[in-house]
C-alpha cells in the first residue's frame, strides 16, 4: 500500500489538533482552570496521542516539533479562550456539541495514526491498533489530569471500539480496491456516527460479567 500524501496527512493533523484543542478547554473550563491549567489540558489533548505514536514509531522530530506552529496556535487559541469573552462565548456554544468535537478528534487522530503506521510498514492489525492509540491516548491523559477514569476504560459509549473499527475500515479499502480517499473518508465517517450513535442511542459492547454481578451484590441504591 502506498502511503498517503503527505501534504493530506498534515491537514488532517493540523484539523486534529485544532479539535483537540477546543476539546481540552472545554474540559479545562468545566474544572474551573486558569490558564496555564486549560494550556496544560490543551496540550495534552492535542498532542498526547500523537506523540505516544511517534515514541513507538521511532519517528524524530515528534510532529509537534516538526510542526512548532501547532504549539504556538494552541497557546493563541487557549489565550482568546481564557481571557477574550467572544471567543468563550464561542467555545460556550460549542459545549453543547462537545461530544460531537470529541469524536471528530478521535476520527482525525486515528486516521493519522493510520496514515503513519502503513508509512512506517506496519501490517494492518498493528496499524489500526496504532491508530486507536494515536486517537484515544491524548484523551486519556486529559481524564488523567483531571482526576477522573479515562473514559475508554469505562463501560459507556463507544470510543476506542468506534476508532478500532474506522481504521479497519480505512485498511480494507485496498483490499475491496476502493480509492484511498474514499477509504480514508469512510473510516472518518465510520468513527464519528458509531460515536455519535453510540451516545445518543446507547450503543455499548456487552458489560464484563463481574460489573453484573457487583451491582447484584450491593443491592438497590435507592
Amino acid at each position: 500500500m502506498k502511503p498517503a500524501l503527505p501534504q493530506l496527512t498534515t491537514a488532517v493533523e493540523a484539523a486534529a489538533v485544532v479539535v483537540a484543542t477546543i476539546s481540552g478547554m472545554i474540559t479545562a473550563a468545566r474544572a474551573r482552570m486558569d490558564l496555564i491549567g486549560t494550556f496544560t489540558l490543551a496540550l495534552v489533548t492535542a498532542f498526547g496521542g500523537g506523540t505516544l505514536r511517534d515514541l513507538v514509531l521511532e519517528r524524530r522530530p515528534l510532529f509537534w516539533v516538526a510542526n512548532e506552529g501547532y504549539v504556538f496556535l494552541t497557546l493563541l487559541l487557549c489565550l482568546a479562550f481564557v481571557y477574550n469573552r467572544r471567543a468563550f462565548a464561542l467555545a460556550g456554544s460549542l459545549d453543547s456539541r462537545a461530544v460531537f468535537i470529541d469524536a471528530l478528534g478521535l476520527a482525525l487522530f486515528s486516521l493519522t495514526g493510520v496514515r503513519y503506521a502503513l508509512e512506517a510498514g506496519l501490517p494492518p492489525l498493528p496499524a489500526s491498533l496504532m491508530g486507536v492509540i494515536t486517537g484515544t491516548f491524548g484523551g486519556v491523559l486529559r481524564d488523567v489530569l483531571i482526576r477522573e477514569i479515562p473514559a475508554i476504560f469505562r463501560p459507556g459509549p463507544l470510543y476506542a471500539a468506534a476508532s478500532f473499527l474506522g481504521c479497519l475500515v480505512i485498511l480494507a479499502g485496498p483490499w475491496l480496491e476502493i480509492p484511498q480517499p474514499l477509504a480514508d473518508a469512510s473510516g472518518f465517517a465510520t468513527i464519528v456516527l458509531l460515536r455519535m450513535a453510540s451516545v445518543r442511542l446507547g450503543l455499548r459492547l456487552p458489560a464484563p460479567h463481574w460489573l453484573g454481578k457487583a451491582e447484584e451484590e450491593e443491592g438497590p441504591t435507592s
